[in-house]
């Protein structure tokens, strides 16, 4: 009796047991897996579009405010503020609940080298934006955004002056939500696209600061940003052109293709669309590509990609949020970045 309750307590799992549960585990993880980082990706999404969607809005509530939309190039110390230093999203601070940190910069005035352009802002980053690590551009440790505004509604009027002299003009908005609706209408006009933070190895192909502003030609002469190189630091799209040149709308306005543009590295042949003195200005957005493959600026064009497959969200006139599909085609892409074409949207917009 007794030899036989130790044999019943040395008794447990064979080697084979063991390595068949092991197995049905490894089985359960790798079925299991996909759901979790898809799951991920979805609350991802979720958090990028309810950003996009605050950020549309908030240049509504300043558009209430000062009755015109910020500019790509402007200042907050001038009411409207439309002078030099600042850019477009450091006029928006106050209403992305950033009040602070905008009258940090007006006691402070930026300068190249200033620690305030370091801030990272969360609401300016998208959480499926794997090209940047804690917010920040990969040159310079800027405060990075992964929201682009459109330069042909923030930046279509391209002045000289100010306080300073300047190599270029400051690039401003003639728009506000009553120009707008006259034009194409807020809900058919994107303004804010999505964007890596840092395009290619160590942000080399482009990064998007959220502070630094965008001028027409290089930026003032002199001043607290100067000689800026609004190129490869600032976040816009479609790129803008030497003096803050946009352009006129191909005639008729936008219906027949300039061809393919190679983007990316390796290169990906795009569609595209010409605009007047500018090769390629409409690239369409997709197919996706890795922040390693990514080209902000293409040639005298722009291009944009999106950081989620298969569709992207964009932020609209009017504060909503759309999913622009990645089977969109040029012409309607062209027609809803381009706020005065004239043209109604397709219906695969």
């Amino acid at each position: 009796m007794f030899s036989r309750l130790l044999k019943q307590k040395k008794s447990g799992f064979t080697l084979i047991e063991l390595l068949v549960v092991i197995a049905i585990i490894a089985i359960l993880i790798g079925l299991l897996l996909p759901a979790v980082q898809k799951v991920r990706e979805a609350a991802a999404r979720t958090t990028c579009v309810s950003q996009l969607k605050n950020v549309s809005l908030a240049v509504a509530n300043f558009e209430g405010v000062y009755g015109k939309f910020p500019g790509l190039s402007t200042s907050t110390t001038s009411v409207p503020p439309d002078q030099y230093s600042g850019s477009l999203f450091t006029q928006l601070l106050p209403y992305i609940e950033q009040e602070p940190l905008q009258k940090l910069i007006i006691a402070t005035p930026l300068t190249y080298n200033s620690p305030l352009r370091n801030s990272f802002i969360k609401i300016l980053v998208c959480p499926s934006d794997t090209s940047t690590s804690g917010g920040l551009t990969a040159v310079s440790n800027n405060g990075g955004t992964s929201y682009v505004p459109n330069s042909e509604v923030f930046g279509n009027s391209n002045r000289t002056g100010g306080s300073t002299a300047a190599v270029g003009g400051r690039l401003s908005s003639t728009y506000s939500i009553g120009g707008l609706s006259n034009a194409d209408g807020t809900s058919n006009t994107i303004i804010f696209f999505e964007q890596f933070v840092n395009c290619g190895t160590n942000g080399a192909l482009g990064r998007n600061s959220w502070v630094m502003p965008i001028y027409g030609n290089g930026g003032p002469a002199a001043g607290p940003i100067a000689n800026t190189t609004a190129t490869t630091l600032s976040a816009a799209y479609p790129q803008v052109g030497a003096n803050g040149f946009i352009g006129a709308m191909p005639i008729p306005a936008p219906v027949a293709l300039s061809g393919n543009i190679a983007v990316g590295t390796p290169a990906v042949n795009r569609q595209s669309i010409n605009n007047t003195g500018q090769v390629g200005r409409y690239i369409h957005p997709f197919p996706n590509l890795t922040p390693l493959q990514c080209v902000r600026v293409a040639g005298t064009g722009g291009i944009i990609n999106p950081l989620h497959t298969g569709s992207s969200p964009v932020g609209m006139g009017d504060g909503s949020v759309k999913s622009v599909s990645s089977g969109i085609s040029i012409v309607t892409w062209a027609r809803a970045v381009r706020p005065d074409d004239g043209q109604v949207l397709g219906s695969d917009f």
